[in-house]
């Protein structure tokens, strides 16, 4: 697909330039209830921020408990990336679908947003930390996971972490963890971890997997 410009609105269908199932998934949900939720559940004092724990965790795994710089790729309306920025990592953020990333840029305009496909994204910074949380492989087009992984494994600095988390769907073109593993080791990253959630417990080839590559 061809990568939009970084101040693109979306035309027609909301997220059709995504896929069907992202056009399904706008459809279902209104973007001011699902930001709203989140305020929400931090208000009353509930545990919304389960991926950036991760990160942190990985910085003093990994990186000594350094600021990272981190790629959230498939940002979303940047629930993820502004934690992340508010911990104090540089955070760049991108998301195919232009309403996500005005919404994120709102929220945040001193952060680096772009409208821009996971498959063509480029920049000059190389990334510490390259993270997909929310599901992202699922809603992207059949077939395009695998050129995605190659592109962010390009982008990730020497001794670097791709980080995906999501659902280990069984419809007859999901795409599962072993082929993301496969697919990292196809462009030269190994398995560092394999979880079932983002607190770090082993996977046991359950319905959710977070896996870390270098």
């Amino acid at each position: 697909m061809t990568p939009l410009p970084p101040d693109a609105s979306s035309a027609g269908v909301p997220g059709e330039m995504v896929s069907a199932r992202w056009v399904e998934w706008r459809r279902s949900v209104d973007l001011d209830k699902y930001d709203a939720r989140w305020e929400s559940m931090a208000a009353r004092g509930e545990s919304v921020h389960g991926e950036a724990d991760a990160v942190s965790r990985l910085s003093r795994d990994h990186f000594d408990g350094g600021t990272l710089t981190v790629l959230d790729a498939g940002c979303g309306t940047g629930r993820l990336g502004i934690e992340l920025a508010n911990r104090g990592h540089r955070v760049v953020g991108v998301d195919l679908d232009p309403d996500m990333i005005d919404r994120a840029r709102r929220k945040r305009s001193d952060i680096e947003w772009h409208a821009t496909d996971l498959v063509a994204f480029t920049t000059l910074t190389r990334f510490d930390l390259v993270v997909m949380a929310g599901n992202i492989p699922n809603f992207c087009r059949p077939g395009e996971q695998e050129r995605i992984v190659a592109n962010l494994a390009q982008l990730l600095a020497p001794h670097g972490l791709l980080v995906c988390g999501w659902s280990q769907e069984s419809n007859d073109d999901s795409y599962h963890a072993e082929q993301f593993i496969a697919d990292g080791e196809a462009n030269g990253l190994s398995l560092v971890s394999a979880w079932k959630n983002w607190e770090g417990d082993a996977f046991e080839n359950g319905d959710y997997a977070v896996i870390v590559l270098s």
